[in-house]
């Protein structure tokens, strides 16, 4: 099983993403959903740099930007309260910032909201409820239980992918990604017609194997059609935000669903998502992170993604040291009862 570390805000530095690799990464994933493409283009120079210096293997992965929108800020993490109303404002993906006000990347957002939704933050950590619209880049919310509010941290807010801006910073990408010629080019599937679009804004002449990421319920809907889409080398489900999208109780076994009817077209199957988070801040993982990867080993999957575990962990090397002893138990274990 492979394992691929994403690049986040806390080790976008050379020697993080050295310990990254020395831990045993197989991959490093940088995303262009949120922040200037200039400043991921030049983070991804950067992961490869140490690759080359350190004669690695690793690959490298590069998400397409998606429907998911992220935070811009504050500049620095912040804590909220339970109940405490708080205001968001919209942000240019250019925009630098420069306090701690709390944007989100994403245009007129007073025009993407109605007063009492409620919307989560990194996946159903912290909710929201939207009591007031200020104007259309403006809203206020109020928190409905305690946590922090970082930058690149997911909001759960529907977006218009048909329009020509998404489709122009799509084409933009991709046209600085011939440059470095990434292995893998994740893309998410967020329909049928905007999934065949993307595939026209690019010749992909440098060979990427393609991974479709499985994120929303016209994805799962659609999941057969895309595990017979040769264009596709591999899918990810991204467990973050399909359980935003469908019962919760039901995602368990969608995954191990999922999982068997991916397999069954002959595609490599990647799980994302929530895998080993209890080793950001705990020395033993969580006895539920255990069973987890162990049961993810066993059912088949060849590889798994973390995100926040090494985006956002002061000790991404430690996660990885981690995962690779589950991992290789699991797999000892399978070879033994097969």
């Amino acid at each position: 099983m492979f394992i691929i570390a994403s690049v986040g805000l806390n080790n976008f530095f050379e020697e993080k993403i050295k310990k990254i690799i020395l831990a045993g990464a197989d991959a490093l994933r940088y995303s262009f959903s949120y922040g200037p493409i200039e400043n991921t283009i030049d983070r991804i120079k950067v992961g490869m740099k140490v690759i080359d210096e350190l004669n690695s293997s690793a690959k490298i992965i590069v998400n397409l930007p998606s429907n998911q929108i992220r935070l811009a800020g504050p500049h620095s993490p912040r804590k909220v309260l339970e109940n405490e109303e708080i205001i968001l404002k919209s942000a240019f993906h250019n925009q630098p910032m420069t306090d701690d006000n709390i944007y989100v990347h994403i245009s007129e957002l007073g025009n993407q909201v109605y007063i009492n939704q409620i919307t989560t933050i990194d996946h159903g950590k912290i909710a929201l409820q939207v009591t007031e619209i200020i104007n259309n880049e403006t809203i206020k919310v109020r928190a409905l239980n305690e946590g922090i509010l970082q930058s690149t941290l997911s909001i759960h807010i529907a977006q218009n992918t048909e329009n020509e801006e998404y489709f122009n910073r799509l084409r933009e990408v991709l046209t600085r990604l011939e440059e470095l010629a990434p292995e893998y080019l994740a893309i998410s599937f967020i329909s049928l017609a905007v999934n065949e679009k993307i595939k026209k804004l690019s010749d992909f002449s440098w060979r990427p194997k393609i991974i479709c990421r499985i994120e929303s319920r016209a994805a799962m809907e659609n999941l057969e059609q895309i595990c017979q889409d040769d264009f596709y080398d591999l899918v990810l489900l991204n467990r973050g935000k399909l359980g935003l999208d469908m019962p919760f109780e039901r995602l368990g076994i969608f995954q191990k669903e999922a999982i068997s009817t991916i397999k069954k077209y002959k595609k490599q199957v990647i799980l994302s998502s929530q895998i080993l988070e209890g080793t950001i801040y705990n020395y033993i993982p969580l006895r539920s992170d255990i069973s987890d990867l162990t049961n993810i080993v066993l059912d088949g999957a060849d590889g798994i993604m973390l995100c926040n575990e090494t985006a956002l962990s002061s000790r991404p090397a430690y996660t990885l040291s981690v995962a690779r002893k589950i991992i290789l138990e699991a797999e000892k274990y399978k070879a033994t009862h097969s």
